[in-house]
């Protein structure tokens, strides 16, 4: 991790430096988050690392309990699953709502967001193919104009971004979630509530599936 500069809130920077090594995997499930070493790694004092590690204990990021050191959570197959089917849930009422309120230029930046994820599969950069991923969904989420909606999706995402970076699963998957988001952007672009629910709901299954079917071919392994 970096060190940080003082332009935001102190506890903030901390709070999104820390996630960004969690979700990236630098520090993986198990690891313990020793609030000396990240105060000297960000150049910044331990009150603020001590308050970001507890947002990101309520996130489930991280474990913290009494008498014990901090430490990053894991995430098993059968918890991912969990997660998406709330996420299918939430999800297609997020792109449902967005049908309503989505403008040309929303639109317009959902493309753009899908179509920086073709190029970063291109790339093989499947870190920047996983932000955009977030950014994505996150987008739709905002355009739903649910603060607490957007709040719970973006949450159940940092929890599945750790899972498939983990697994690494994208480079077999990118290519068919990004044309799954095209399927959702024409659904809103079209103004079709209805449809761009089931393209959502369908997308997440699909990303179900192919964890489901990645954990089978590790137990084949």
């Amino acid at each position: 991790m970096e060190r940080i500069a003082r332009t935001e809130t102190l506890m903030e920077q901390a709070y999104k430096a820390i996630k960004a090594s969690i979700i990236n995997n630098e520090v993986v499930p198990g690891d313990y988050l020793t609030e000396e070493k990240i105060a000297s790694q960000l150049g910044i004092s331990r009150t603020p690392i001590r308050e970001a590690l507890k947002k990101l204990a309520f996130e489930g990021l991280v474990e913290v309990k009494k008498g014990s050191k901090a430490r990053v959570s894991s995430v098993s197959p059968e918890n991912a699953h969990d997660f998406l089917l709330v996420r299918e849930r939430l999800e297609s009422m997020a792109a449902g709502l967005a049908c309503t309120l989505a403008t040309e230029e929303d639109v317009k930046e959902l493309r753009r967001l899908s179509d920086m994820q073709r190029t970063s599969i291109d790339e093989q950069n499947f870190h920047k193919f996983i932000d955009l991923d977030y950014a994505f969904h996150s987008y739709i989420a905002d355009i739903s104009g649910n603060k607490k909606l957007k709040e719970f999706i973006e949450n159940l995402n940092s929890q599945i971004q750790r899972f498939l970076i983990l697994t690494s699963t994208l480079s077999d998957s990118a290519i068919g979630a990004v044309e799954e988001h095209y399927h959702v952007i024409d659904a809103i672009e079209n103004n079709d509530p209805k449809e761009a629910e089931q393209a959502m709901e369908t997308h997440i299954q699909q990303v179900t599936r192919r964890i489901i079917n990645h954990k089978g071919e590790e137990v084949k392994r």
